[in-house]
């Protein structure tokens, strides 16, 4: 009988490592992904891109209005490969440092929290998002922290996302591996085994939760920013509602999404107020990246 429990022990632990590395593995791709080119016609326009960034970079200080240009042709070509149906964090940082020089800062922020979605924790794309911000003249301030979410995920963000998925992995498979141990010995060691494990526990579940919470906040209030300039945000999903507010928005205001319908967003501003935008002058984290009309 205990050769038939430690083997059934052993099958579900080796089930459970299963499904974890499976799902860290998926965690890692998102966190660490590259450009992954899926075919030659995209390798080619990607190494186009980045010439012309670089050939642009080398002319800012001299020709400004020349490398300008050619920021706005970089731009372009990532932009191509995002409508072809790639999407990584590192194509979208690209394409915003192309947009930030050509400054198109609304899509260029639209694109940074694309990036920051499919790359959570990466520095560079906080440090030029933040610079992105910087640059917009008004209503630039960022509706992270607003939500209830953004709240609770405040306490553990001094930690990044890489580095907590790691220590979730981890954790786990030391839970499990106490739990195999403790069957082996029969549990009748000196070594405290119930504290030990409840206290690898707590640990365990406790950095999970971080994790996913911080998953489930991109779901519930995706961040987004608006694209265009003179937008009216209205009381209603329709041209016929009147205007929420007085002025109308500039690009590169930022908002939370809290509903969508068809061709329309419902957004809250990070001062609370909210209305309705077109769907056509927004960008959201999550939808699909649309070249600017």
């Amino acid at each position: 009988m205990k050769t038939i429990a430690l083997y059934k022990s052993l099958r579900n632990f080796f089930a459970f490592l299963v499904v974890v590395l499976s799902t860290t593995t998926f965690a890692q791709a998102q966190v660490l992904s590259t450009p992954q080119v899926s075919d030659e016609t995209n390798l080619v326009i990607a190494t186009e891109a980045q010439s012309k960034y670089d050939e642009a970079a080398a002319l800012v200080v001299n020709d400004p209005e020349h490398a300008r240009e050619l920021f706005r042709e970089s731009a372009a070509k990532f932009q191509r490969i995002v409508d072809s149906g790639i999407s990584n964090g590192e194509l979208f940082f690209n394409l915003g440092n192309a947009l930030v020089q050509s400054d198109d800062l609304g899509r260029a922020i639209g694109a940074y929290l694309e990036a920051q979605r499919l790359l959570p924790g990466d520095t560079r794309i906080e440090t030029n998002l933040a610079h992105a911000r910087s640059l917009v003249a008004t209503r630039a301030t960022s509706t992270a922290g607003n939500e209830p979410l953004d709240r609770v995920a405040a306490l553990w963000k001094v930690v990044g996302f890489p580095t907590r998925v790691w220590a979730a992995f981890i954790s786990w498979t030391l839970v499990w591996s106490i739990i195999v141990v403790g069957i082996l010995c029969g549990w009748k060691t000196r070594v405290p085994w119930r504290p030990m494990l409840m206290s690898v526990s707590a640990i365990c579940i406790g950095i999970s939760l971080t994790v996913g919470v911080d998953a489930l906040r991109q779901q519930i209030n995706p961040l987004g920013v608006l694209v265009k300039d003179q937008v009216v945000v209205r009381k209603g999903n329709g041209e016929g509602f009147a205007p929420a507010f007085t002025e109308p928005l500039t690009r590169g205001a930022e908002f939370t999404m809290i509903e969508m319908r068809p061709g329309w967003y419902r957004i809250r501003l990070a001062d609370g107020q909210s209305g309705w935008v077109k769907t056509s002058d927004a960008q959201v984290a999550g939808e699909f990246a649309r070249a600017s009309e």
